[in-house]
């Protein structure tokens, strides 16, 4: 396919502004620049053109000395989180994983939410659930180091007497 574009044309030699030889000037205002037309007649949308505008003053811009108002007071993008809140979570999860953590960080967690006078269930939850769990824990070590020594004192006080092996003392 061929290209559609138009062909470029060189209109002539193209001056450098930054020319070692030319000090640098500000373009004026009168002076269109080089490359672009003069528009000899204003656009149809253009309310400046159509006088709509005060002299020297265009869309955007303001009087000097006058600032357009805040349309909104400035306000938090959200809601800050209740104090004590992230601690009641893994206070929560702490009590399934280690329940004497979970009570001492669910306990700072109530304590830190009972400041701000803020109601934290899951710190609560958790506290009581550590509460049980630790509980149940010391209930079974106890169990199992009785069910030990009760088996122990059984079996060395019935089957450790030096008759019953022969020895004589």
């Amino acid at each position: 396919m061929l290209d559609q574009r138009p062909a470029l044309r060189h209109t002539g030699p193209v001056s450098d502004p930054y020319q070692p030889g030319q000090p640098y000037q500000e373009p004026s205002q009168q002076q269109p620049q080089p490359g672009y037309a003069e528009q000899a007649y204003p656009q149809q949308g253009d309310p400046a053109a159509q006088g709509q505008y005060p002299q020297g003053q265009y869309p955007g811009q303001y009087p000097q000395g006058q600032y357009p108002q805040a349309p909104y007071p400035a306000y938090p993008a959200y809601a800050p989180e209740p104090p004590g809140r992230t601690m009641g979570i893994v206070g929560f999860v702490l009590a399934f994983v280690i329940a004497p953590a979970g009570i001492v960080v669910s306990a700072m967690a109530l304590s830190e939410s009972k400041r701000a006078g803020v109601d934290n269930q899951l710190g609560k939850w958790g506290l009581w659930l550590s509460i049980i769990f630790t509980s149940i824990a010391v209930l079974y070590v106890v169990f199992i180091l009785l069910f030990m020594a009760g088996t122990f004192l059984t079996v060395f006080s019935t089957t450790t007497s030096f008759d019953s092996m022969g020895m004589s003392v």
